[in-house]
């Protein structure tokens, strides 16, 4: 098959996400705009510099006979004298006439007699890139004519009737402003067509069908867009609380519903293998994988297990702020893993009956060598004697290695893969190196899903940019080595 056959039948078997598809192009808008207006004024700047302006005169004249004064002799020298006077006009020797006038080695315009029908009206017209210019020759025929073909016209006499006059103006005035829009238009629809395709042809995973199409993996479902802040006063004051939780009250049916449905799934397919460690992960950071735990650990808890929640992310926690949870130095998980701290003294418990949490606020730059120490793998062990399940939150797994650590203790992993975010090929790496390492992949959860009936009712959850690894270089203030 030719590539452009395979082109074409890429293009036939992608399903497009309208909202998705409405969005890259309109995120790109500012692209757009200064694409369209850099093409407008090239279109503008070469329009002025091809425009050649084009200036016509002209002059009626009323043809009749010398030897007969009757209409039918005035018509018939009217049609000699317009079948003539072009040729009178084109012969040499008014063309020396009219340069020698002119001062000139050519003439360069273009001249036209035309008769007015069933009249005697014969119309001179001169055309030229200069409006004195043609106006000189115009006068130059009307003078010379009759001299230079004086027994090619026989007894046809013209009488002025309109005299021709300078022209001010030119035939067709430059209108930059009309090529311009025209310009403007064309080219924002070229590139919006060309972010359209650019936006189908990305690999990225779209919506949930994607997922085991793109995916070496099975999907877990989809979970619905949802906004963090819903109160104006919160918007205008840019408040950033982190929990965005199945217990907040305000939270969307749609964005609860799927955390039940996806909980479900995980607990079937849990118990289908007789797991009970769960690593939640991502390819890149801001794909919403750490409210994911969190959500569901408590929907977990909300069914009667008991759930243990460890944040795994040594080097940026954020259990802490999503669960509202105030640790102490005795409870930081990072503490015990340098022997620092106790077991006992690590679950902190919470509201919700049946879930405990363990972690810190406290950002370790030394977390994989802290890692990689045995006590990682007894909080692991004590820990399944006494819950049912354990939700492990972990950094990134394409930016850190902490992951794949931490996966060593763990029965299952779950990757979530926030909408049209990262390729579809390096997501595909990571659960190949979980495989890799012998944990089993339990499934592909699709985060933060927009599509044109939630956008209305949700919002945003206020990602950074693809890409922004560097953040894991920066530790906060309570940092640790």
């Amino acid at each position: 098959m030719s590539d452009k056959n395979q082109y074409t039948g890429l293009l036939e078997t992608k399903r497009i996400e309208p909202y998705i598809l409405l969005r890259d192009i309109l995120v790109n808008w500012w692209v757009l705009l200064l694409g369209a207006l850099a093409a407008a004024m090239l279109a503008a700047t070469a329009a002025s510099i091809r425009y050649v302006p084009s200036y016509t005169t002209s002059a009626t004249f009323a043809v009749s006979s010398k030897t007969s004064s009757g209409s039918y002799a005035d018509l018939s020298s009217a049609n000699t004298m317009a079948m003539t006077l072009q040729k009178i006009i084109e012969s040499h020797a008014m063309q020396e006439v009219l340069c020698q006038k002119l001062g000139v080695e050519e003439i360069d315009a273009e001249i036209h007699t035309q008769l007015i029908e069933n009249t005697n009206l014969l119309t001179l017209t001169v055309s030229s890139d200069s409006p004195r210019e043609a106006f000189d020759i115009i006068n130059g025929i009307i003078d010379n004519y009759s001299s230079v073909a004086y027994y090619s016209i026989g007894d046809a006499v013209m009488h002025i009737l309109q005299a021709p006059e300078i022209p001010f103006s030119p035939d067709q005035p430059l209108n930059t402003r009309s090529i311009s829009k025209k310009a403007f238009v064309f080219t924002f629809a070229a590139l919006a067509v060309i972010a359209g395709m650019c936006s189908i042809m990305r690999d990225t995973v779209k919506g949930e069908w994607e997922i085991e199409e793109k995916l070496d993996a099975r999907s877990l479902g989809a979970i619905s867009f949802e906004r963090k802040t819903k109160v104006a006063g919160d918007m205008l004051r840019k408040k950033k609380n982190a929990a965005l939780l199945v217990t907040n009250p305000l939270a969307g049916f749609s964005f609860v519903e799927s955390y039940k449905k996806l909980t479900a799934r995980v607990e079937y397919r849990m118990e289908e293998h007789k797991s009970q460690v769960l690593l939640v992960t991502s390819v890149s950071e801001n794909e919403g994988k750490s409210t994911v735990a969190a959500n569901l650990a408590i929907s977990l808890a909300q069914k009667g297990k008991k759930v243990l929640l460890i944040d795994g992310d040594l080097k940026r926690p954020s259990q802490f702020l999503i669960l509202g949870v105030q640790v102490k130095e005795e409870n930081e998980l990072g503490e015990y893993l340098r022997g620092s701290a106790n077991l006992q003294d690590l679950p902190i418990g919470r509201e919700i009956p049946g879930l405990l949490f363990i972690g810190g606020r406290n950002c370790y730059s030394t977390s994989a060598e802290i890692l990689q120490k045995p006590e990682m793998g007894r909080l692991i062990r004590a820990s399944r004697k006494i819950v049912d399940y354990i939700i492990v939150d972990t950094p990134p797994a394409g930016v850190l290695g902490d992951a794949e650590l931490l996966a060593r203790y763990a029965d299952e992993v779950l990757m979530v893969v926030r909408q049209n975010f990262m390729y579809a090929a390096d997501i595909n790496d990571v659960l190949d190196t979980f495989r890799s390492g012998g944990t089993r992949v339990l499934g592909v959860v699709l985060n933060s899903v927009k599509t044109f009936e939630n956008s209305t009712s949700t919002g945003r959850y206020g990602y950074g940019r693809y890409g922004k690894y560097g953040n894991y270089s920066r530790y906060g203030e309570n940092q640790r080595e």
